[in-house]
């Protein structure tokens, strides 16, 4: 079993989908490293990670997911690009969320022994939900379809039901035989998939 230091906005719903996709990913169950510290939004991640995942480390934790929603639009938050320069997208806020969140991740987590990626879905993890379950999306992609409420409303309908209902429906949809391969046409999941098939 595979021991993994989880950072996202809500552990009991992102941070769950998260572990289950690494095992779906990686073939071996995944346990989703205990702490006290406990992430309440993306600017929450950005700030505790390096305390989180320094701590995970002293706990003999070696691999880790730091994972934050896009939250973005056609013209804030775009796609990450390899030749970003970090330090100027992640001093913006209407920067790259993927640079933002690689800022920080502490020094000795970019090296031997230990195995991080970032995870940043476009628009929000419900984009890779609804994908996951076949839904028909009326944009040309996926990725531009902007509104969050509307993501959520499509995927879990309205009101939108609790936590544990909405985490429930999420694993059936990832449980599906095709949406491992039906996630892995869309790039920021390819991007997840590049990082953990590296571990």
């Amino acid at each position: 079993m595979l021991t993994v230091a989880i950072a996202s906005e809500f552990h009991a719903y992102d941070g769950e989908l998260y572990r289950y996709l690494l095992e779906r990913v990686l073939g071996t169950p995944v346990h989703a490293w205990e702490s006290e510290l406990k992430f309440d939004g993306c600017k929450h991640v950005r700030k505790q990670a390096g305390l989180y995942l320094n701590t995970a480390a002293k706990h003999g934790v070696r691999h880790a997911l730091v994972a934050v929603d896009n939250d973005g639009g056609s013209k804030r938050r775009l796609p990450h690009h390899p030749d970003h320069d970090v330090a100027q997208q992640s001093a913006n806020d209407d920067g790259c969320r993927v640079c933002w969140l690689h800022s920080a991740i502490p020094p000795d987590w970019r090296e031997d022994p230990y195995r991080s990626c970032v995870i940043v879905p476009t628009q929000t993890l419900e984009t890779w939900l609804l994908i996951a379950k076949g839904h028909d999306f009326t944009e040309p992609s996926p990725e531009q379809r902007y509104n969050r409420q509307a993501l959520k409303k499509d995927c879990y309908g309205k009101p939108l039901p609790s936590s544990q209902v909405m985490k429930g429906k999420a694993l059936e949809w990832l449980q599906h035989p095709e949406a491992i391969t039906r996630l892995s046409a869309r790039p920021s999941f390819q991007a997840f998939v590049d990082q953990v098939k590296r571990w």
